[in-house]
């Protein structure tokens, strides 16, 4: 049976963040980063704000639309007054990837 969402998150989140330190291993979609410059928020800032985020601001995790069989995890996490809703997933190439970067 195929699951549609879990209340665990699929990719380990220190791993995630490990991998978004380094420019080869991170990708941020032009998405992502439009909708943080709508909010005040620059591509460093995206990757600040991801080394930052807490296991308890994990939301859900869902299946890829684009790409069949990667799940994408959702934090919401709060900073400087603003919720946050932030998509990541582990790429097949081992990649973070910031899939989404607005506010809630």
């Amino acid at each position: 049976m195929r699951r549609e969402s879990s209340e665990k998150p699929t990719y380990d989140l220190d791993e995630l963040k490990t991998l978004i330190e380094n420019i080869d291993s991170r990708y941020i979609t032009d998405h992502s980063i439009n909708d943080a410059m709508e909010i005040g928020y620059s591509k460093e800032e995206i990757i600040i704000t991801v080394m930052s985020l807490k296991h308890n601001e994990f939301y859900k995790t869902m299946p890829a639309k684009k790409i069949q069989g990667l799940w994408q995890d959702v934090y919401k996490p709060t900073r400087t007054g603003i919720k946050l809703y932030i998509k990541l997933q582990k790429s097949y190439d081992g990649k973070c990837v910031v899939i989404s970067f607005e506010k809630e």
